[in-house]
Parts: C-alpha cells; structure tokens; sequence
C-alpha cells in the first residue's frame, strides 16, 4: 500500500506542475476593435423600443396613469425625456437610477448609447 500511496502523490504533483502556467511577462489578448459602423444597425422599433418596453414601460411605472415620470408606450413620449436629457442621465448616467429593477447590462447600455448617438431616430 505504501508504493501504490506513493505513486499516487508523485502522479498528482507531475499533473500539478505540467498544468502550471508562467504568465509573467505574456499579454492578455485585446478585445478586437468594435467596426466603425456597429451602431447602423441600433433601431429603436428593432431595439430600442423592446428593451423599454421590458424594463420602463411595465404597470406602475411610465405607463399612462402608472405613476412613473412619463409614458414609456409611445416614441414620443420616450423622445420627450431623451430631448430634456433626463433619459441618458437617468439610464446611462453614472449611479444611474432607472430601471428601478437594476442597472441594465452593459450590452443594453450600449445600444442605447449607440441610438443616442445618432439623435434617437423614430426608425
């Protein structure tokens, strides 16, 4: 039992040190550059407007009557709040506060950015 024991360890210590790897001085691989025109295809009826319609335009909150600062259901009611400047602040901004179920992710975020960018066309 004392060799089986034996062989044991050395096995695991030789699969220990192949599955080592020196990182020191190796690079992390970039992040290939987003294309030039990845925001072309960022439409509010195509993705905007989903992404508003599940975190904003919800009972209760910009809903006609649902108490919230606005109503969400409409372009033009979402296009007010952008116009003020009140939607990126409250969306994107820093520390931002909306949606009320928590920061949407970065992907969201991105798009929204992206439609923003290009003067948050009704298309």
């Amino acid at each position: 039992m004392n060799k089986i024991s034996f062989l044991f360890k050395g096995l695991c210590i030789a699969v220990l040190l192949v599955s080592c790897e020196n990182k020191i001085g190796k690079l992390e691989p970039k992040a290939p550059p987003v294309p030039p025109n990845a925001c072309d295809s960022v439409k509010y009826n195509a993705y905007i407007k989903p992404i508003i319609n599940a975190n904003c335009a919800t009972p209760g909150c910009h809903v006609p009557g649902g108490g919230g600062n606005g109503d969400f259901t409409t372009y033009a009611g979402v296009s007010a709040k952008v116009s003020n400047g009140s939607f990126k602040n409250r969306v994107i901004g820093p520390g931002s506060p909306m949606p009320a179920s928590g920061r949407l992710p970065q992907a969201k975020l991105d798009s929204i950015q992206c439609w923003l960018d290009k003067g948050a066309p009704n298309n």
